[in-house]
């Protein structure tokens, strides 16, 4: 995965929030690693809900919780199926700019994902938020693979953050405690438990 350079990620960044509903308040849906790490202090956070989309372990991951011998699977925000719930941050107007370039290396590193604007429902109202959505012209897309394969390429990936699988076992917790369902990346994790205790014991 060939990481973008300093000049196209300021552009898709700057594109991104000219496009947007309105410049002076900037929100960001956490799905995944977003939740439990968001690495900034939000101005609000509320429960948020995302229709016609859903959660998918869809492009191969050479960083981070895979090698180049042995990718993992990254996870990405997939349009169909759904809903989906996470979590929507307010981004302070102090210093967004700073959370947001932030968040551009972080997420856009290599451009596996399309941000996109998408509304998003929460018990306060509805806002429109950026979402990463699944890039499917990227040469990393895997697309939906059969949870079966899942499991065993997850179980057996490592990079230098660990396991590809440990990055789901800290999205199980967080369903847990903020009770989202989500059954079939439950089940996943339980698969791939079953494969890992196999390995092992």
């Amino acid at each position: 995965m060939e990481p973008w350079s300093d000049t196209r990620r300021a552009r898709n960044l700057a594109e991104t929030l000219a496009a947007g509903p309105d410049p002076d308040e900037v929100w960001v849906f956490g799905y995944g690693s977003l939740i439990w790490d968001p690495r900034f202090e939000p101005a609000e956070t509320r429960m948020a809900t995302l229709r016609d989309h859903r959660r998918s372990f869809c492009f191969w991951t050479t960083m981070g919780r895979g090698s180049a011998d042995q990718p993992g699977l990254g996870l990405a925000v997939a349009p169909g199926g759904g809903p989906m719930q996470g979590l929507a941050y307010r981004i302070p107007s102090e210093n967004r700019a700073e959370i947001l370039d932030a968040l551009w290396r972080r997420e856009m590193r290599a451009g596996v994902y399309h941000p996109t604007w998408l509304p998003l429902e929460t018990a306060e109202g509805s806002v429109t938020a950026l979402v990463y959505v699944a890039n499917s012209a990227h040469q990393n897309y895997a697309g939906d693979l059969a949870i079966e394969d899942q499991a065993w390429i997850m179980a057996r990936a490592r990079g230098e953050r660990g396991f590809s699988y440990e990055y789901l076992g800290l999205l199980v917790k967080e369903y847990d405690r903020l009770g989202i369902d989500d059954t079939r990346h439950r089940t996943l994790y339980a698969r791939i438990l079953e494969i890992v205790d196999r390995a092992t014991g």
